[in-house]
């Protein structure tokens, strides 16, 4: 029997992350590193994370930055463009670099939209969630349809790069009619990439306390594959590929900094509660937003947890995540990272997959078949099953470093 290894991803650190976690409202599913907005912190934060960035030795040039959060478009264009030349000053941006920055529909307006783009911004990721007014209170969000209306309109009109438009589907009381209108008023403003996450209800939320609580906070999940079939089928009409199971993009606009978490490329996070993963280790930052500022105030680590992933916790996690994508994994590609001994069992749990219907292999990649990509999850979690009988190797060490 071969030795498993894991010779890392293909190619160089060229996709970072920056993590803002200041947001206006706190939305009662998300279960990020956020705090409310403190705008008198805003420039401390970026003397932070360049703080942080400057302990990292890296060549460049970036393929993909994302700005993420929180909401980092609440960010003045001036704090920005701090943060994205500190970054360029120690590593260069690739000129045809995807720039992404998460934006809310109540920070959109024209002049916001002339500055964002001033500063080699090329992509915005606009969180609409439902066009449902009273949906968006009850799940705290400041905005309501007419500002996701008004925003779409400023950047289907104005904006010339890329963008991309998020819809939550799964909540409280909705209903097919409520899935098919947030679909259709959406695709009204031509989006050219197009996010549909189902409400999944994380730990620490004030939905998982409603939960506990005993009170309804999701949709039937029985109605969960009807509302799949509703609006994905709506979407693929308009033209959008279904290239990930929750992400619909126009030839050219898929994204290219999500694609790297999905092909397990190496990736940086700079922020509070930011997660990095380059070669065997994959680290997270505190998500206490003060330690954090005072740690690089004074030259400490902000690592929080880090984990060193052994092989087969590795291909467990490439095998989940690569088939939730149109393309699948290619053999060669796993051939190169772990040896052809990642064949060994793994092949007879997908041989076993494949005879029922779910998982195609061919002599190149092996994907599910396109009727089955929204059972990615399931799928993936028979496979893992099966692993995690069949070999002992997935624990990994935990510490701080």
């Amino acid at each position: 029997m071969q030795t498993l290894v894991d010779r890392g991803p293909r190619g160089p650190l060229r996709n970072l992350y920056v993590h803002v976690p200041y947001c206006r409202d706190r939305c009662t599913y998300c279960a990020f590193t956020t705090v409310f907005d403190r705008p008198g912190e805003h420039d401390s934060l970026v003397t932070a994370l360049l703080a942080e960035w400057q302990r990292h030795q890296t060549a460049g040039p970036w393929d993909t930055v994302y700005l993420g959060g929180g909401t980092p478009s609440l960010l003045t264009p001036a704090t920005l463009a701090t943060l994205l030349n500190g970054i360029r000053r120690q590593t260069p941006i690739a000129q045809d670099a995807e720039v992404t920055l998460e934006v809310n529909p109540l920070n959109v307006d024209t002049d916001a939209l002339a500055a964002w783009s001033d500063l080699g911004i090329t992509r915005l990721s606009l969180g609409v969630q439902t066009f449902e007014s009273e949906t968006l209170r009850q799940l705290a969000r400041h905005h309501d349809g007419d500002d996701a209306r008004r925003a779409l309109g400023l950047i289907a009109a104005s904006w010339t790069g890329s963008w991309s438009a998020d819809l939550l589907v799964g909540w409280r009381d909705q209903t097919t009619d409520h899935v098919q209108s947030d679909t259709n008023q959406l695709l009204q403003f031509g989006p050219p990439h197009l996010s549909v996450y189902g409400l999944t209800i994380e730990p620490g939320t004030p939905l998982h306390a409603l939960q506990d609580q005993g009170h309804r906070v999701t949709a039937d999940p029985e109605l969960s594959l009807d509302y799949d079939t509703l609006w994905s089928e709506q979407i693929v009409r308009a033209g959008l590929d279904r290239y990930e199971v929750s992400n619909f993009a126009l030839p050219g606009h898929a994204s290219r900094h999500n694609s790297a978490y999905w092909l397990n490329q190496d990736y940086l996070g700079l922020g509070p509660g930011a997660s990095s993963s380059l070669g065997t280790l994959r680290w997270s930052n505190t998500p206490d937003v003060s330690q954090y500022l005072e740690a690089t105030a004074s030259g400490q680590s902000v690592r929080h947890r880090v984990e060193r992933l052994q092989p087969m916790a590795r291909l467990i996690e490439c095998l989940a995540v690569g088939l939730r994508t149109k393309q699948g994994l290619s053999l060669a590609d796993l051939d190169r990272r772990f040896s052809p001994a990642w064949r060994e069992g793994t092949l007879g749990a997908l041989q076993a997959l494949q005879e029922g219907g779910f998982v195609s292999i061919t002599k190149t990649h092996i994907k599910l078949h396109s009727n089955n990509i929204v059972l990615a999850d399931n799928i993936t979690l028979q496979l893992v099953s099966f692993l995690n009988q069949t070999d002992e190797a997935l624990d990994s060490c935990w510490g701080s470093c």
